[in-house]
């Protein structure tokens, strides 16, 4: 008894030596770099214990340590084991994710390939890897394709808006409602499969449902491997763990591949996404014409020339990402469930936001119906008319600037470089910070920052350049971004043409967000009612 007490001492006297150790490291690591410690001493262990144990909100924490670097350009500290730089400065952070983009072409370290579909995603792909599926990848969401799109989200929004009949004057979860919407979108626009998500049975035998809610589902655990990649590479390295769960991996690489022999034994064309990859597989293979090169600029509206652009900032150290073979079964199963799981999560989450405030805004939505009403008037709801929406897709960027789903950017240094205007050295292997959610409700940039104003995109120029970051910056700007923007307006339109949205006497205000999530969830959820509209 008296050995095993003993034992316990001495080891947690050897933890607290070795936390002490490495606390005193950290900052004098910090301090030899030039880079102010965020947080003194215990104060930081303090924050980040409070972190990992969810007493704080991710987006609480971050805000916490932008306020502490008031007057600064940027701080540091350790997460785990990698230096962890913030920056607040928008000059520098142009400078990261745009100017310097060479630096910090990478959201994280480089993952081991195929322990998961996650690790193979265009998100993750690091170098080359990642510049040849950009390249690949990126003519995938132009004009032309988006408006092959348009009609398949429309039919699903046609079918929420007859579930919506029998839920009149009702409490509606508005994050269980948009996730109904956006699964059963994605479902069609990635893989052609109709699934009634509006069907509560239905939807809870659905394996493709059961997969793609689980993956974001907030967990202790996953918010921790999240962490983690960018924090301890070389732990992940050494035990392998999957983000990714082995049952969820399966399903989307059967489902994949189950979908792909269907279409090529029966020679069957879809205008989904997982077509669009199956054809530049063909393309790579010699059995389709290489008329979709990103390098021309030609086939293509105007307004998809920013995107094209983005691809000059991103050249290839090889010649030949032209005509290599990227898009294995494999590789376009990974591109799915990326699209699938990341763009349902985020875009829901954002969705229920914007119903949230269109139901406490009722003369916003007034004038957003007035909008809606008036272009569809003179014109049939198509492609067209949603891009004319502009006071809408004001009311999606306020609502993206207010409620940010993701609190903080995040850029792996992939060579040393030195901090504009001083003489830091962020070395290789540092992670860089932009804490998004704090410069966004900063009133040194958006006066009156709590306030839901959607006439502050008005004129999107007057935006000051580094402070607004709706689907990121720079060349890993989110790929996907204009879709998003597409189904989001399409969605709202499609709801404010048939009802008034109020707010439930069941959300809990002010709103509180989870602690143990990657994207912000609302404590409680955020209830809403739909009324008939008679206008």
């Amino acid at each position: 008894m008296e050995i095993s007490w003993l034992i316990t001492a001495v080891l947690a006297i050897i933890i607290v030596f070795f936390m002490y150790w490495m606390k005193e490291r950290n900052i004098n690591y910090l301090k030899k770099q030039g880079i102010r410690t965020i947080l003194d001493g215990d104060i930081t262990l303090k924050f980040i214990l409070d972190l990992f144990i969810f007493r704080t909100p991710m987006s609480d924490f971050f805000g916490d340590i932008y306020k502490n670097l008031k007057g600064e350009k940027f701080g540091g500290y350790f997460q785990f084991f990698t230096p962890t730089i913030i920056v607040k400065d928008p000059e520098i952070i142009n400078q990261v994710l745009i100017k310097d983009f060479t630096h910090f072409e990478d959201r994280g370290p480089p993952q081991e390939k195929m322990l998961d579909l996650f690790s193979l995603s265009i998100g993750t792909l690091c170098g080359d890897e990642w510049r040849a599926a950009r390249h690949k990848l990126t003519p995938t969401f132009t004009s032309g394709k988006l408006k092959m799109m348009f009609e398949p989200i429309k039919e699903c929004c046609n079918e929420g808006v007859l579930f919506l009949k029998d839920k009149i004057g009702q409490d509606v979860d508005a994050r269980s409602l948009m996730g109904k919407f956006i699964v059963k979108i994605i479902a069609n626009v990635s893989f052609g499969i109709s699934i009634d998500t509006f069907n509560e049975k239905e939807a809870m035998q659905n394996e493709f449902v059961k997969a793609t809610s689980n993956f974001f589902k907030p967990s202790i655990g996953l918010l921790l491997k999240f962490m983690a990649l960018n924090s301890c590479p070389k732990i992940r390295k050494i035990i392998k763990f999957k983000l990714v769960d082995d049952d969820i991996n399966n399903f989307f690489q059967k489902i994949t591949k189950d979908i792909i022999k269907v279409r090529e034994e029966s020679n069957t064309r879809r205008n989904d996404f997982l077509q669009i990859m199956l054809d530049e597989k063909k393309r790579e293979q010699g059995l389709l014409k290489n008329d979709n090169k990103p390098t021309s600029c030609n086939e293509y509206e105007k307004e998809d020339q920013e995107l094209l652009d983005q691809l000059k900032n991103t050249p290839t150290s090889s010649s030949n990402w032209s005509t290599s073979e990227m898009f294995t079964e494999e590789f376009i199963a990974a591109q799915t469930f990326l699209f699938i799981s990341g763009g349902s999560e985020t875009t829901a989450a954002t969705m229920s936001f914007v119903l949230f405030e269109l139901a406490m805004n009722q003369d916003i939505q007034k004038q957003a119906k007035k909008e809606i009403k008036s272009i569809l008037s003179s014109q049939e709801f198509n492609y067209q008319a949603v891009k004319k929406m502009v006071y809408l897709e004001q009311i999606i960027y306020e609502t993206l600037r207010l409620h940010t789903v993701a609190p903080m950017l995040g850029r792996y240094c992939t060579k040393d470089y030195k901090m504009p205007g001083t003489n830091v050295i962020i070395e290789k292997g540092s992670m860089v910070m932009i804490p998004a959610g704090c410069l966004q409700k900063d009133p040194q940039y958006f006066p009156d920052p709590l306030k839901f104003n959607p006439d502050r995109f008005e004129d999107m120029e007057a935006i000051p350049k580094g402070v607004f970051f709706p689907f990121g910056s720079g060349p890993r700007i989110c790929i996907a971004m204009r879709l998003a923007m597409l189904k989001m307006k399409i969605i709202v339109a499609t709801l404010l043409l048939n009802y008034t949205i109020t707010l439930s006497e069941k959300t809990k205000l002010p709103l509180k967000m989870m602690k143990n999530s990657v994207f912000n969830h609302v404590e409680g959820g955020m209830w809403i009612k739909f009324e008939k509209d008679n206008d």
